[in-house]
């Protein structure tokens, strides 16, 4: 078949044959020979009759014949190259049509094949109307107490906003804290029936004095921030203990407390945290219903209604601008090597010092991290850029299914306008202002 389109080496042949007197019949030959298309006299004379080139004349060869010709040529082959462009994006267009035609056919041949399938299957009966399961799930209550850091100010300004701190604001916090904790287990969880509250002070009760900017910047001294956050939350314990039938206190602690610059491995009970702990289970002798638990140790094991939890504070394992998986977990597997020596073992470990709440699975059991009271600080936001959410771990231990439910009970958005709800004046008199709070 021969080609329709003209080439320009073609279009360039013939002139040069006209130019040379050769006539279109005589030269026909030799065209298709060199070209290898099958042209006719007709089409050869078509094609110089649109070109308007005359062969009458062939020996005329000017200049203005000449250009004329030459441009008549290339408005032709730019002309069939436009053409042939456009029939190629046809062709694609043409398969991409065929393509979506058959994706389409493919969709509804498999929406009828589900429709059949559908048919085919047995009508589902209604299920019968839900109704409430009455029977009461008897569980222990847990709630992680740590980092209240007790005298410390953090300044608005300082920290752009990002946080504020200060008596107050503890005070306001911890009201905050036992008001949504009431609500939980009194209105949330209706199903539930707790039969006793473990509190875990995980230490950094006190601000300290390890820190020369913390002390200079406090409130008050080291005294009255140790009796300060015992009386305030004496308070706290006397409200959750009219919703609890039991309430038992575990105390270790911090590294804020300690009442050397330098950590030591001797006596580590002789922190302030220590301190507010006994000076707390002495404000609440009377309170027949809350006992305490203060080991020497920095470390606890407990059994929270029939699960092993193990309490520590944290700050044995090093970390740099946040939570050092590694050192946890590497702490974790000596802990378990440990205990197991001595036939004991622990299902749920349990830290603070890190100031973020989080919650990791293991094999068996929980690793818990609980938040901060104080929030983010000069030090963390400067240092680290970096502040985390004031927050508190609340949960449930199942004597079979172990820890169930869990709330961050998110203590950062406690409301501090007006008068604290708990006193923490602890001046001169502070004995008479424990005895006429409590």
């Amino acid at each position: 078949m021969a080609n329709i389109t003209w080439t320009k080496n073609e279009l360039d042949f013939i002139k040069q044959q006209i130019k040379s007197g050769v006539h279109p019949r005589d030269f026909l030959k030799e065209l298709n020979n060199r070209f290898k298309n099958k042209r006719t006299i007709q089409s050869l004379e078509t094609k110089l009759g649109r070109l308007q080139i005359s062969y009458a004349h062939c020996g005329d060869d000017t200049n203005e014949m000449d250009n004329a010709s030459d441009r008549k040529i290339g408005r032709v082959v730019e002309l069939e190259t436009k053409i042939e462009e456009l029939m190629a994006k046809g062709r694609v267009m043409s398969r991409k049509y065929k393509a979506s035609i058959k994706d389409q056919n493919l969709q509804d041949a498999i929406i009828k094949v589900a429709k059949d399938h559908v048919k085919a299957l047995p009508s589902v009966k209604f299920p019968k109307p839900y109704k409430a399961d009455k029977t009461i799930t008897h569980e222990h209550a847990l709630l992680l107490l740590s980092d209240i850091h007790a005298g410390e100010v953090v300044s608005p300004s300082d920290t752009n906003g990002l946080n504020a701190y200060n008596p107050d604001i503890m005070c306001h916090r911890l009201k905050y804290l036992s008001d949504h904790i009431i609500d939980i287990v009194m209105d949330k969880l209706r199903g539930y029936k707790f039969d006793k509250l473990v509190i875990a002070g995980l230490g950094d009760w006190v601000s300290g004095m390890i820190h020369d900017e913390l002390v200079e910047t406090a409130e008050g001294t080291v005294i009255e921030w140790t009796f300060g956050v015992a009386l305030v939350v004496a308070q706290f314990m006397r409200e959750l203990a009219t919703v609890f039938p039991a309430i038992e206190f575990i105390g270790v602690v911090g590294n804020h407390g300690r009442m050397h610059r330098k950590p030591r491995f001797k006596n580590r009970y002789v922190n302030w945290d220590y301190v507010a702990y006994q000076f707390l289970s002495l404000l609440l002798k009377d309170q027949k219903n809350i006992t305490f638990n203060l080991p020497k140790s920095f470390w606890h094991l407990q059994e929270i209604n029939g699960k092993r939890f193990l309490f520590l504070h944290g700050d044995n394992i090093n970390s740099y601008n946040g939570i050092p998986w590694y050192g946890i977990n590497r702490t974790i597997a000596q802990f378990k090597e440990l205990l197991e020596a001595k036939q004991q073992r622990f299902d749920y470990i349990c830290m603070g010092h890190f100031h973020q709440r989080n919650i990791l699975d293991r094999v068996t059991g929980e690793l818990i991290l609980n938040g901060s009271l104080i929030g983010g600080n000069e030090f963390v936001i400067g240092k680290m850029f970096t502040s985390g959410e004031a927050s508190q771990h609340l949960g449930g231990v199942h004597h079979k299914r172990g820890t169930t439910w869990n709330y961050k009970i998110r203590v950062q958005y406690a409301p501090t306008e007006g008068e604290p709800a708990y006193t923490y004046n602890v001046d001169n008199t502070f004995a008479e202002t424990a005895t006429k709070v409590l």
